[in-house]
């Protein structure tokens, strides 16, 4: 028990420090309407500090890829900061930043006791967020349910990737992915094959070359991603 109390301590100390909330930090978003264009996408993202890989918290970096794994694909790429209160921020749809953050330790962490100075490092590529935007209006125009589905996953850092035997080089990792979970998409009051044939064969149109998709055969949940080639895996 003291261990577990120690590590905790020790999660809520590296997450919490009010000496780094920068001037002006928007800690309480003002309640949104959901964001369904780019221009929206980018407002929402500009509320978030951006930080360098090489600005990430040292603590961090060991405790979300140890050995320094990936490092290659990942010293170039730039992170949000996301603060307690902003995971509630819109960014897409009515989906919000807690959303598509990592569930980790640190996120975990927070639910349990929630507090506005909380920080935690976020990855996501703009171009999946887009995809996303596009499956949302494509839903909407044809008379679907735009938000029947739920955001299973998105940014797995690669120390919970691999907690969660996620795939040696997942796009997750990168920020790249989203894994959904298929709901009552065509509104007939359950969730179906039916309903996750809709949203797969929207997505083969709006992933075309572009990215990755994945069917998961027998689940009700999707991936797709922006890798920027075209990847299928568990084709029907």
């Amino acid at each position: 028990m003291k261990h577990l109390i120690l590590a905790v301590s020790g999660l809520l100390l590296l997450a919490c420090n009010k000496e780094k909330l920068p001037n002006g930090v928007n800690l309480s978003p003002e309640i949104q309407e959901d964001v369904l264009t780019k221009e929206g996408i980018e407002n929402a993202l500009s509320h978030l500090e951006i930080v360098p890989y090489a600005e990430l918290d040292s603590q961090y970096i060991h405790y979300s890829h140890p050995n320094e794994k990936f490092l290659d694909e990942l010293k170039n790429r730039t992170y949000y900061k996301v603060f307690g209160n902003q995971m509630n921020l819109k960014i897409i749809g009515n989906y919000t930043t807690s959303d598509f953050m990592a569930h980790d330790e640190y996120y975990k962490t927070y639910k349990k006791n929630p507090f506005p100075e909380f920080e935690q490092y976020w990855l996501i590529d703009k171009e999946v967020l887009f995809m996303l935007l596009e499956l949302i209006l494509k839903l909407d125009e044809e008379g679907y349910n735009k938000y029947g589905f739920h955001i299973r996953n998105s940014h797995r850092h690669p120390k919970l990737n691999t907690d969660g035997s996620g795939a040696s080089y997942s796009q997750h990792m990168f920020g790249r992915a989203i894994d959904i979970g298929i709901d009552d998409i065509d509104m007939d009051g359950e969730s179906t094959l039916q309903d996750k044939k809709i949203i797969y064969d929207m997505l083969q149109k709006i992933v075309g070359n572009d990215g990755g998709l994945g069917l998961y055969p027998g689940k009700m949940s999707l991936h797709f991603d922006c890798r920027g080639f075209r990847a299928r895996w568990d084709w029907p």
